[in-house]
């Protein structure tokens, strides 16, 4: 029996469930598939690193795109339109992972305070993402502003507005789709004139796409003293050494990667390439993800203290920024731009840690459930 030839990018996880699909799976590293891959092969499953369009795929007999990410910046889609050719993404996959990304960068830079105690926080972008992070910086005391010309309402207490009054609150975090449709772009939609509604006091981070800002708007942010944390570039894999050195945290594109959100990825695309290839799926429910136990005695520490204390204990971009420092004063190449993503030492993601909070306080305790801890019952 023949079965459908599946190309995938080698950095995406193969789950039991993909497995175990009646497919021939052809793992290839992202930047070099090539239209010789594709010849003879039904569905290609890749990431952001690929650039799938007719210079990929117009020999290929392809009937199945599925991206491991949530943003199609990559894909020509309309040209997958014209061919017939079906697309499924992973919106929301890696949404807790880079909610978590965006709390640690707060914590980092000294804002949690600040932020449980009602600071401002503008989103650009809310969508699967920019909807979670939401939530949870509301709970923790966050007053949340968010932009997007794409939606008309918002839950909770989050405020829609415009993209000024987002800009200009105490921590600005970018989670928008790049795209560059009118009359709406956002690619490069943080330029020098919108750089200037940010406050020279703000934290700005980018966990979302680095093609959002312009290289001179980060500039004239750091200009102005803004703190910097960027997880993505504006020309990404190609990195400014000037624009490193100004920013205080730096990320090689990993805030989406814990194992839960790379699980997820790949969970994501079964069911559509299930059906565009008509295969028969063994597995019909995911099985419940595992937790990491994380005891931590907080019976002697106040509410804020003692919720700092668990941020500290997980914290992992100060470590990360400095491995990734590191790695690039060996080489400064696009190829080991991604080799630092594909080699990344995965995060726990913070639902995947149940907390055994010994003595805490029901303040704390809905603290960490804000943050997105699970508790102990």
């Amino acid at each position: 029996m023949v079965v459908p030839k599946v190309v995938i990018d080698n950095a995406i996880w193969v789950t039991p469930r993909l497995s175990a699909l009646p497919i021939e799976l052809v793992p290839i590293r992202g930047t070099q598939i090539v239209p010789a891959d594709l010849k003879d092969a039904t569905a290609l499953l890749t990431r952001t690193v690929t650039r799938v369009d007719a210079k990929l795929l117009q020999d290929s007999p392809i009937t199945f795109v599925g991206t491991a990410s949530a943003g199609t910046d990559h894909i020509d889609t309309r040209y997958l339109s014209k061919r017939g050719i079906q697309l499924a993404n992973a919106a929301g996959c890696n949404a807790e992972a880079v909610g978590d990304y965006v709390l640690d960068a707060i914590y980092q830079c000294q804002r949690m305070e600040s932020l449980i105690n009602g600071a401002t926080v503008g989103l650009v972008g809310y969508g699967a993402v920019g909807r979670h992070l939401a939530a949870r910086l509301s709970k923790l005391g966050g007053r949340v502003k968010v932009y997007d010309p794409f939606v008309q309402s918002t839950d909770g207490d989050v405020k829609l507005c415009a993209l000024p009054e987002v800009l200009g609150c105490s921590i600005v975090s970018l989670h928008a789709a790049l795209h560059t449709d009118q009359p709406c772009a956002s690619a490069q939609m943080i330029d020098k004139v919108a750089a200037d509604y940010v406050s020279p006091d703000a934290l700005f981070i980018n966990a979302g796409r680095g093609g959002l800002v312009t290289e001179e708007a980060l500039h004239r942010l750091a200009d102005k003293g803004v703190t910097l944390v960027l997880d993505t570039w504006p020309d990404e894999p190609f990195l400014s050494q000037e624009l490193l050195s100004r920013v205080v945290f730096a990320t090689p594109h990993i805030a989406g990667y814990t194992a839960a959100a790379k699980t997820n990825a790949t969970e994501f695309l079964v069911e559509p390439l299930v059906r565009a290839l008509s295969l028969d799926n063994p597995f019909e429910t995911l099985e419940s993800e595992n937790t990491k136990q994380f005891m931590v005695n907080l019976s002697r520490q106040s509410e804020i203290h003692g919720f700092m204390d668990v941020m500290n204990a997980v914290s992992r971009l100060a470590q990360d920024d400095g491995d990734f420092r590191e790695a690039l004063k060996k080489s400064q190449t696009p190829d080991n731009f991604e080799t630092q993503r594909t080699q990344y030492r995965l995060r726990n993601q913070y639902s995947a840690l149940t907390l055994e909070t010994v003595n805490a306080s029901a303040e704390l305790q809905r603290l960490l459930s804000a943050a997105g801890f699970r508790l102990a019952s």
